[in-house]
């Protein structure tokens, strides 16, 4: 069965339905009950106005100032932005996400002129220990170079006190808003994803058209209930592995954002009662991981799900194969370069056909900010969708914390 996501991709193939429509009118239900939910501000993010304002502001004010940008951020703080700036492409960004020296020791060979660096740090609660530290180490450095860090800095968290909080407010460091009610992986389309599209000179508005797209009516019947038929028949026939398969190089870490928002969200303990537990999200890049995990995908005996996302962006050129130098591309002499890749993915849909594997193809954008608007709003939708049938905490993290507590007990 195919999904596309058509207010982007022009297609006169529609939806095949290969599930049970019984799980039709479940999968609406979980999504109108999750949209009703009052402690949830994820889905509200594109209706406010102030904080699309401020973010756009800030950074045409920073490109001003700063050639390039060090972003601190873990997590949640850090998946949305990196895949934002994988997909539209930029080469200014640095991503520092953990404490580990032989990055920081990497990015003071790569940096020439710290004058000219903006510093984002960045923890919705204010208190994380790895972004701190990073911190504590920049401040350092700054120091030993005569520049002062919070000049050069922004920070992005909860409006409320906090170590990070209390910095900014300290040093008048500008601050720009993860709402209190926003989860931090459900914060992409909050400041920080804002913030990201504006540093690489993008439009913010159009990633805003696209988180509203995904919220129309017409776009939740024709793209997120079909999905979310086919996640809850998943569900149901107790698959354990969820493999995402992404058919363009660009768009690979935005397969590792969904991965923290599915495991983070869904892999939780449920009652001793249920039968149905959330699957495993496996992130593969094609066609490079047909060359690794595909064997054991194709042969394992576990029950699994398969979604495949293909990119037109990527299926199209006008750069063709004049003459072949090999037997092996032969066959590719005189099409467009793309036909390879095209005809790979299209290949992984059929052969999980034929294994009886239960697939989903998806078609979708990933270059420009209105179709990343419209990823992130829409995976979003179905995986609280998802927490909803499970009769889960989807905005929770009690694994997490557990090792968070354990870390302070044994640094103390």
């Amino acid at each position: 069965m195919k999904v596309n996501f058509r207010s982007l991709v022009k297609s006169e193939e529609n939806f095949e339905s290969a599930v049970n429509t019984q799980f039709k009118s479940v999968g609406e239900n979980c999504l109108a009950t999750l949209l009703q939910r009052s402690d949830l501000g994820f889905h509200q993010l594109p209706q406010r106005e102030p904080l699309w304002t401020a973010s756009a502001q800030l950074a045409k004010k920073m490109k001003a100032q700063f050639d390039e940008f060090v972003w601190v951020g873990i997590g949640g703080s850090s998946l949305g932005p990196k895949s934002i700036v994988q997909a539209l492409g930029g080469t200014q960004f640095h991503f520092i996400e953990n404490p580990d020296v032989v990055s920081l020791s990497k990015l003071n060979q790569e940096v020439k002129n710290w004058e000219k660096v903006g510093f984002i740090f960045v923890s919705k609660s204010g208190t994380t220990i790895e972004t701190l530290a990073l911190l504590d180490y920049f401040s350092s450095i700054m120091n030993e170079k005569n520049l002062f860090l919070p000049r050069q800095s922004v920070v992005i968290t909860e409006l409320k006190s906090s170590s990070l909080y209390d910095w900014a407010c300290k040093f008048e460091v500008p601050i720009l808003e993860i709402p209190l009610d926003v989860g931090g992986r459900f914060s992409v389309l909050s400041s920080l994803g804002q913030l990201t599209v504006g540093l690489l000179g993008k439009d913010i508005q159009r990633l805003r058209k696209g988180a509203l797209q995904a919220l129309t009516s017409e776009y939740q019947s024709e793209v997120i209930f079909p999905m979310l038929e086919f996640f809850i028949q998943g569900l149901q026939q107790k698959d354990l592995l969820t493999y995402f398969w992404y058919y363009a190089d660009h768009s690979y870490l935005l397969g590792k954002w969904l991965e923290q928002l599915w495991a983070e969200s869904l892999g939780k303990r449920v009652s001793p009662s249920s039968a149905l537990v959330a699957s495993v999200p496996l992130i593969a890049l094609g066609a490079n991981d047909q060359h690794s995990v595909l064997q054991q995908m194709m042969e394992a005996p576990l029950k699994k799900s398969v979604v495949v996302h293909r990119f037109p962006e990527v299926e199209k050129s006008d750069v063709k194969i004049i003459k072949s130098l090999f037997p092996e591309t032969k066959v590719l002499e005189g099409k467009d370069f793309s036909h390879l890749l095209k005809t790979e993915a299209q290949a992984m849909t059929e052969s999980q056909k034929q294994v009886a594997h239960h697939v989903l193809e998806l078609e979708l954008q990933a270059n420009c900010e209105e179709s990343l608007g419209l990823y992130f709003m829409t995976y979003q939708l179905i995986v609280g969708s998802l927490g909803e049938y499970l009769k889960i905490d989807a905005f929770n993290q009690p694994g997490v914390e557990l090792g968070k507590i354990i870390t302070k007990k044994m640094l103390s």
